[in-house]
């Protein structure tokens, strides 16, 4: 199987870092009741905990609030008014009509597939974006949503997608299965929580939004998946959730995660290697490693135990700077950054991680076309 056609759309709101933690500092002083802090104070602990600007330059946003501190005219973080923001309810209607749009700008300039299928864990709703446009292609389209998975949502994505191309006996005859990711982290702060915890999460996600697709035939530019694999990691169940509220999603985040994939990452990888046959020692050295950023501490950790030199993830922390965490979103807008690098020749094999609740440890070998 092969993956080609990428084409991502870039949030229209920037935020450089610097910026964003000083709204931060403003919008938790607006939205606490107790004024426990200043908002010299906030600013001062987020210095101490948040994302640096060295680490995240700019992040982008398909939300506007951040753009300003007039708070009344907020869509979704009326602070004066909802200290927390507005309901979840009214979150997902910005983002159904959102991502609507979105989709539509897509199908406008690409073909429809067989299938699409939608990857998301910050907006579900019924009918969803991607049905209401399959309804409109020329030929009948099969929508399957993928959801709630976080970070590490394009490895089932992808298993799913090879899954319906391969199976022609029961599925009938497909030629192109569309993944569509669309990441609106930016819907889901409650300005009224400014724990440590929820300052580094805050500091860190930010919007995405792309579209690739899973082909049988080879393209002229794209990648052959050799292999897809997944873990769960026992006794770290604790470490991280992603769980509906009344407000919005509400994420924790553990400071162990890093440590925790770094103790498993090498023998994950070894097992999953030597399962198919296949050197890890003699790919590593020839690899680069997409690894999800999903915090500078993960890239850290991995680099240290697989022994890898820092030019293997080069794209991750860039594109980690350039635009902050996007959930699932993140590592397609990894591979679309090194399928776009004429510096990385054909034939490179591409290591890819991610990570999410569970823990889940997911990963892919693949070879750039």
């Amino acid at each position: 199987m092969y993956l080609q056609n990428f084409h991502s759309i870039q949030p229209p709101y920037p935020k450089n870092q610097g910026d964003g933690l000083k709204w931060l500092a403003a919008i938790y002083k607006a939205a606490q009741k107790d004024q426990a802090y200043t908002e010299e104070e906030y600013s001062k602990l987020l210095s101490r905990v948040a994302c640096s600007e060295t680490q995240i330059a700019t992040r982008r946003f398909f939300l506007p609030d951040s753009q300003h501190t007039e708070w009344d005219k907020n869509q979704i973080y009326p602070v004066t008014q909802s200290p927390r923001g507005v309901s979840m309810h009214h979150r997902h209607e910005f983002y159904h009509k959102t991502v609507v749009d979105l989709f539509n700008k897509l199908y406008d300039a690409r073909g429809f597939p067989d299938d699409i299928i939608h990857v998301s864990c910050t907006g579900y709703v019924s009918p969803s974006a991607a049905q209401m446009v399959a309804v409109r292609a020329p030929k009948p389209v099969t929508v399957t949503h993928s959801y709630h998975m976080g970070c590490y949502g394009a490895f089932p994505a992808l298993r799913m997608a090879s899954g319906f191309l391969a199976n022609q006996e029961v599925l009938g005859k497909k030629k192109a299965v569309d993944l569509v990711h669309t990441e609106l982290c930016s819907l889901h702060l409650n300005p009224q929580d400014p724990t440590l915890e929820q300052m580094v999460i805050q500091s860190l996600f930010a919007d995405g939004v792309i579209a690739y697709s899973m082909t049988p035939d080879k393209p002229s530019k794209g990648f052959k998946v050799h292999s897809l694999y997944e873990e769960l990691v026992p006794e770290t169940s604790g470490a991280m959730e992603w769980m509906v509220s009344d407000w919005g999603m509400k994420m924790t985040l553990s400071k162990d995660v890093p440590s925790m994939v770094g103790q498993k990452i090498c023998d994950f990888t070894h097992r999953w290697l030597n399962a198919r046959g296949l050197d890890p020692a003699e790919i590593s050295k020839k690899a680069l490693f997409a690894v999800h950023p999903g915090g500078p501490k993960i890239i850290d950790q991995v680099v240290k135990q697989m022994d890898l030199k820092d030019q293997q993830v080069q794209a991750s922390r860039a594109l980690l700077k350039e635009r902050g965490n996007m959930s699932s979103a993140t590592l397609p807008h990894l591979w679309e950054k090194i399928l776009d690098d004429d510096s990385i020749p054909s034939g490179t094999p591409i290591i890819s991680y991610a990570f999410g609740p569970g823990l889940t440890i997911c990963a892919g070998l693949m070879e750039k076309v």
